[in-house]
């Protein structure tokens, strides 16, 4: 058993740290009903990527489990999840995203999901969330306080718990940031929270999942939308030559959907441990 730190032996508090960092990054936080009003696009864009084989390949589920998926989004997890193992809970802040997975859970007869309409910081136990057996936050580390949410995974999970949180810039496009003259301050990524599971007793695992390069959209419009997600208080010769470097990146496909040919491919950090 690991010893746990306050602070780590360089008298280093990485939860501080994290906050600080935190506070340096080009993009806030986006609030629940700023997912409510992407839910359907990023319902469509995320049920085909490979980012759900590499996760479910390291997550290695079994059928006896019981699963927390906290920041389940539309559903991205927790339907193939709920196929592979006993009961899924799926919990998220936006409304709408929940919605969502009902309705696909719905029409592919998945019945071994349970929602909850639930914030990082709301009271779990309150909400009637319970511990499982495993307790994932795949993408979702976007937190008021690092250590209370690894905390809160933990005592809510028997066996595993297991995290996806960004490598560099993570799902944000530096040359994107350059294009309209601002320079991007990624914020902590996924070293910060290794070294405060460290500090926390904890021997965390790490892997790596590298996702496409090539994004697929419906339209340009849609493309445009997703890559303005990445800003706040965009001026419009911002947006201009917004416009202008997406239109360097984007191909249009045989079946009409928009290309984006991306600088380099998004990699997101696995993170596992023992609660």
């Amino acid at each position: 058993m690991q010893p746990k730190y306050d602070v780590d032996p360089a008298g280093l508090d990485w939860n501080r740290l994290w906050k600080k960092a935190k506070q340096k990054k080009s993009w806030k936080s986006k609030k629940a009903t700023d997912w409510d009003r992407k839910a359907f696009g990023f319902a469509r864009r995320t049920a085909g990527s490979i980012y759900i084989d590499h996760f479910l390949r390291l997550l290695e589920p079994q059928p006896d489990w019981s699963v927390l998926d906290m920041g389940c989004g539309p559903g991205t997890l927790a339907l193939p999840l709920a196929k592979q193992v006993r009961q899924v809970s799926a919990v998220d802040f936006s409304e709408k995203m929940l919605e969502i997975l009902r309705d696909r859970a719905k029409k592919q007869g998945v019945a071994n999901i349970r929602t909850y309409h639930c914030a990082w910081q709301d009271d779990w136990q309150q909400s009637g969330i319970g511990r499982h057996d495993v307790a994932i936050a795949s993408r979702s580390m976007s937190v008021p306080d690092l250590r209370e949410a690894l905390t809160k995974l933990s005592r809510h999970a028997r066996e595993l718990v297991a995290v996806t949180d960004r490598v560099g810039h993570g799902p944000f496009d530096a040359a994107a940031f350059d294009a309209i003259g601002r320079t991007i301050q990624p914020g902590p990524d996924y070293i910060y929270t290794v070294n405060l599971l460290h500090q926390m007793g904890h021997l965390p695992r790490v892997d790596y999942i590298e996702l496409e390069q090539e994004l697929r959209y419906a339209d340009y419009d849609e493309a445009l939308q997703s890559y303005l997600w990445m800003f706040r208080d965009i001026s419009s010769e911002e947006k201009k030559r917004l416009q202008k470097y997406l239109q360097s990146i984007t191909t249009t496909a045989d079946d009409g959907s928009v290309l984006v040919h991306r600088p380099r491919p998004v990699i997101w950090a696995f993170i596992s441990w023992k609660p």
